[in-house]
This record gives C-alpha cells, sequence and structure tokens, in this order.
C-alpha cells in the first residue's frame, strides 16, 4: 500500500528557524557593520592627520564605550556580535549554503570558524570593557600569544598554518569581492535597480579592502613563524601601520580606510537583503 500523498509531502518539508533567530543574525551583522565603520573612520583621520589612530576591533569597542551613552550603546553591540559569530557558526556546523565537502567548501567552512573565533573574541572583549577591565592592545595581545605559541612543541608549525589559512581567507575575500560572488547571497527582487548596483560597488570596493587588510595579517604570521620572532605579529592595526608605511601611504592608507567604511555600509544592506538559510 502506498503511503498517504500528504504523508509523504510533510516528510519533504525542511524545518524552518523560528523568526527571532533570523532577527538575531541580521541584528548582528549590523553590529559587525558598526565595528568595520568605526576602524575605518578612525584609519581615515589617522590618514589626513585629524587625530585619529589606528585601532582594531576592539580598540573600536573601547572608543565606542568612550561615547555619551557607550555603555547602553556597547551593551546592543555585543548582543549583535554574539548573533554574528552564532551566525558563522551555523554556516560552519550545519552548512546552510551547500558548501560541500569538497576541498573548496571545506576551507570556506574553515574560514567560517575563523570568523566565529574572531568575533567570540570581540565579544569577550567587549564584555571586559563594559566591566572596566582592561584590554590588551592589539600588539601586546597578539605578540604575547605568539610568544606563547613559539614556545610550544610544533608551534612554529601551528602559526604557520594559521598564517596560511588568514592569507588564504585574504585572498579569497578580495576574489570573491572583485568578482562579484557576494551578490549571489542577496535577495535581488527585492531591491531596486539603483540599490543593487551601489550595494555592488560598495561591496566589491569593502571587501577587496578587508580581503587586502586580512592577507597583510597572514603574512606577519608567517613571518613570525619563519623568523621565530613574535614582534613580527601584528593585528589589523599593524596591517594598517604596515600600509601608511609604504610609498604614498597616506593615501594608500585613506583608500584603503574607506573600503572598510565601505565594508561596514555593505553589513548593513546584508543585514536588510542577506538570503539566510537555517
Amino acid at each position: 500500500m502506498s503511503k498517504h500523498p500528504f504523508v509523504k509531502k510533510r516528510n519533504k518539508v525542511k524545518k524552518k528557524a523560528k523568526p527571532w533567530a533570523f532577527r538575531f543574525a541580521r541584528f548582528g551583522h549590523m553590529a559587525n557593520g558598526v565595528v568595520y565603520l568605526v576602524i575605518g573612520l578612525l584609519a581615515i583621520q589617522t590618514a589626513f592627520s585629524w587625530g585619529g589612530k589606528l585601532t582594531t576591533s576592539q580598540g573600536a569597542l573601547y572608543t565606542i564605550a568612550k561615547q555619551p551613552f557607550g555603555f547602553l550603546l556597547l551593551s546592543v553591540l555585543v548582543i549583535g556580535l554574539i548573533g554574528y559569530a552564532c551566525w558563522q557558526l551555523v554556516r560552519t556546523v550545519f552548512d546552510p549554503e551547500n558548501m560541500g565537502h569538497q576541498l573548496k567548501g571545506i576551507f570556506t567552512r574553515i574560514g567560517y570558524l575563523f570568523m566565529a573565533s574572531i568575533y567570540i573574541g570581540m565579544c569577550t572583549s567587549a564584555i571586559r570593557i563594559l566591566l572596566r577591565a582592561r584590554v590588551h592592545t592589539s600588539g601586546e595581545h597578539y605578540q604575547t600569544w605568539s610568544a606563547k605559541m613559539l614556545a610550544q612543541p610544533f608551534g612554529h608549525t601551528i602559526i604557520t598554518i594559521m598564517g596560511v589559512i588568514i592569507l588564504i581567507f585574504g585572498v579569497g575575500q578580495v576574489i570573491w569581492g572583485l568578482a562579484g560572488g557576494f551578490q549571489k547571497q542577496l535577495k535581488k527582487n527585492e531591491m531596486t535597480r539603483k540599490e543593487w548596483r551601489y550595494v555592488e560597488y560598495i561591496g566589491k570596493f569593502g571587501m577587496s579592502a578587508r580581503g587586502a587588510v586580512f592577507g597583510i595579517v597572514g603574512i606577519f604570521l608567517i613571518r613570525t613563524a619563519i623568523q621565530a620572532d613574535p614582534d613580527e605579529t601584528k593585528g589589523l592595526d599593524g596591517a594598517l601601520a604596515e600600509v601608511a608605511q609604504q610609498p604614498f601611504g597616506s593615501v594608500l592608507l585613506a583608500i584603503v580606510a574607506a573600503g572598510l567604511i565601505a565594508y561596514g555600509v555593505y553589513m548593513f544592506a546584508e543585514a536588510r537583503y542577506k538570503r539566510l538559510n537555517f
């Protein structure tokens, strides 16, 4: 006897996440956008000698905390960053975007896991700031971490692997951004032609700049392992400082900073129009 047709149809229905989970993830994208906007704006100020300074995501959170109603703003951002970290973990474990188990899909999902770890660290730093605890600067944090790692068996190998992963992630972000691959994740039918065009330009510029910065961070990690020198380890601010030290450094820094601002703006577009399949 054949199964009832309604039973068969019901078995094919994929269980969807609760609406609040989607809102939580979208709010996380907005929080991520705010952080990159602050980093980019501070870097722009540095490039034009307007009194800003190069900083990491943790420094951006500290800057937010010093503003009027900073405690409230940072508390809201913590919730959003937790949402973004959770979304990256969902992408890693459950593969809602069907990246698969081929080499490309595995590397992509490792990248998601890497991003989740970054945002979990950001959440930890934000909570420490809210608790009025001291937050280490980027140089202190990364150099202390790398020094401890270098002292461990296979520490050089681990740092090298991490550097290569971050470098590949950065290069991949540049290629993906320039190729416009991110647009496949957006709900084009809900956007006007002008919105679609602006998001394309902003996304390409923003992702390319962000990928370039991550690539520089990866190169610093590889140099740390090769030279066995923890002082070679740099965070986001160190990567931006390296850009500033090149010929026409102020111009290059201004371009990269504008790209990070563009990425922050693009994250707001993702918060509104990205397909979240989970």
